[in-house]
């Protein structure tokens, strides 16, 4: 799947080559490119399978069988309460049906372009005042009937078939990349997951973490709180005794030990009667006697 990526993005650095006679080129540039993020992909992949337990660790070098095995490696987390290797399975099949698709397509270019079937056909713009020719399409040119349809699919495979599977693995691939992340850096996973989905890089953030333990999310997010509680108790802790304060909020040194009446103030209330007498002799010194039965 990344190789198609990296090769749309040097294709649209030919941006002169309309006629696509150096796509050839192209796929080259693409192919390096990709060989060496997978390099760093199977590596991290067979170096975390290794060091886990995992079974089956050849599925780390083999194209489409590595993406399911991103989710084997990321067991100790789901997501939306769904296994990561279920995930990464149908992850897979996505990307077989888009590889497919996208090699039947290329090879339609390759028929298209190299056999002068296709005019390119231009509009003119103005561009901050510039009047310039901008390429909108292409027309068929001698074009055989029998290769109309191999017209259309290269034409229309990438706007309209590919596209809509290429969202699906995006989707998928996306919550593939956070259960990774979260298992092997839990603190750094957003940041990984969402760089790994707008750019064709995950490999290189799989390969940077590939020495860490697998950690459940779940168990780290509760780690991380209790570390923060333990030091808000230490903060605490030194807060109250700068103060002057011991641990159980009592006073070493009672500031006002000094300020203590040698005799008690009198009793505002002993009009009441200490016997259970009031004011006036009477008993039943309960102001509140009058509301009883």
């Amino acid at each position: 799947m990344e190789f198609f990526e990296i090769a749309d993005i040097v294709d649209a650095a030919f941006v002169y080559d309309v006629n696509k006679r150096y796509m050839w080129v192209c796929l080259l540039i693409a192919a390096c490119c990709y060989a060496a993020l997978y390099v760093f992909k199977s590596i991290a992949l067979y170096t975390i399978a290794r060091r886990e337990g995992f079974g089956r660790k050849w599925m780390a070098f083999v194209p489409i069988f590595s993406t399911y095995y991103i989710g084997v490696v990321s067991e100790k987390n789901t997501i939306v309460r769904t296994k990561a290797k279920n995930i990464s399975f149908a992850a897979a099949l996505v990307e077989l049906v888009f590889v497919a698709l996208s090699i039947a397509a290329t090879v339609s270019k390759f028929i298209i372009f190299n056999g002068g079937y296709a005019e390119p056909v231009y509009d003119t713009v103005v561009l901050f005042g510039v009047t310039v020719e901008q390429l909108v399409g292409y027309n068929p040119v001698n074009l055989p009937v029998e290769l109309n349809w191999v017209w259309w699919f290269a034409m229309n495979a990438q706007n309209y078939l590919l596209y809509l599977i290429e969202v699906a693995f995006i989707i998928l691939n996306v919550f593939i990349l956070i259960a990774f992340f979260r298992t092997y850096s839990p603190s750094r996973y957003l940041l990984f997951s969402i760089l790994g989905m707008l750019f064709p890089i995950s490999a290189v953030f799989m390969f940077a973490v590939r020495n860490n333990r697998a950690t459940n999310y779940l168990d780290y997010v509760r780690e991380q709180q209790q570390r923060q509680y333990r030091m808000y108790q230490e903060y605490m802790r030194g807060n109250m005794r700068g103060n002057g304060q011991n641990y159980y909020g009592g006073y070493q040194n009672d500031p006002y030990a000094g300020q203590q009446n040698a005799t008690p103030p009198e009793d505002p209330f002993g009009g009441l009667g200490a016997d259970g007498r009031g004011s006036d002799g009477n008993a039943g010194g309960d102001p509140f006697d009058e509301f009883k039965n």
